[in-house]
């Protein structure tokens, strides 16, 4: 038996590397998707197709929207993408709270009856660590929107939502939402600027030009250069 068991520990590795082999064979033909060498995937993904997951990178648990890709060595978990998202190297997904005022002590034995440590001095949970999921399903925890552009190093907490057309600077620290068409950095981010007037804001998110399909980008590709000109074609 125990010769038995030490053979199991050789080749289930092995296995899951064969399993993973033809999981990506699978999304790479059905949905056009292209892996970075040592990209990881699980079967609880939705892709929208022609995605990227680039070197090192980790996906799992998450939903893609079309175009959308992730830089190397970035890890998502438990979030929801929308289409023509950058999501640049390094970016993380950050999870979990621990009370900063009142408790006396962050340590979650004194707040949380999971008993992460191996025990807890609660029976009941005495503070909120999860948000609650964003979809019915219970799914995801982080909502990332359309056309988003998240930077190197970039790190989100749950329960954040990041608006259509934002841009998170490189190494920010995201701890709540951030609006649409809005840039922040920092840590932890804040609002730098919006990326254009309240009005060509609002005409876009009403526009929805990400939800268009490939033959009415294709033509109009070339107006995506500047904003105004966009606008005014769009608007005639």
């Amino acid at each position: 038996m125990k010769n038995f068991i030490q053979k199991l520990l050789v080749f289930f590795p092995f296995l899951k590397r064969i399993a993973l082999f033809f999981l990506k064979i699978k999304y790479a033909k059905k949905h056009e998707i292209i892996f970075g060498k040592n990209a990881y995937i699980n079967n609880s993904i939705e892709c929208e197709g022609r995605n990227f997951f680039s070197v090192d990178s980790s996906f799992v648990s998450s939903k893609i929207g079309f175009a959308s890709y992730i830089g190397a060595n970035t890890k998502i978990f438990k979030a929801e993408i929308g289409r023509y998202t950058s999501i640049g190297p390094n970016v993380r997904c950050i999870f979990g709270k621990h009370p900063t005022s009142k408790f006396v002590s962050t340590h979650p034995s004194f707040f949380s009856n999971l008993k992460q440590v191996g025990f807890s001095y609660t029976d009941v949970q005495l503070f909120e660590e999860h948000p609650k999921p964003f979809d019915k399903n219970g799914n995801y925890v982080i909502q990332i929107g359309n056309d988003v552009w998240l930077g190197d190093g970039a790190a989100i907490m749950e329960g954040v939502r990041i608006g259509d057309g934002a841009i998170v600077a490189a190494n920010a620290l995201v701890v709540k939402d951030v609006p649409p068409y809005s840039i922040v950095g920092g840590v932890p981010a804040k609002e730098i600027k919006k990326r254009f007037s309240e009005e060509k804001i609002k005409f876009l998110l009403e526009f929805q030009w990400w939800n268009k399909d490939q033959d009415w980008i294709k033509t109009n590709a070339s107006k995506f250069t500047d904003i105004n000109k966009f606008y005014d074609s769009q608007k005639k």
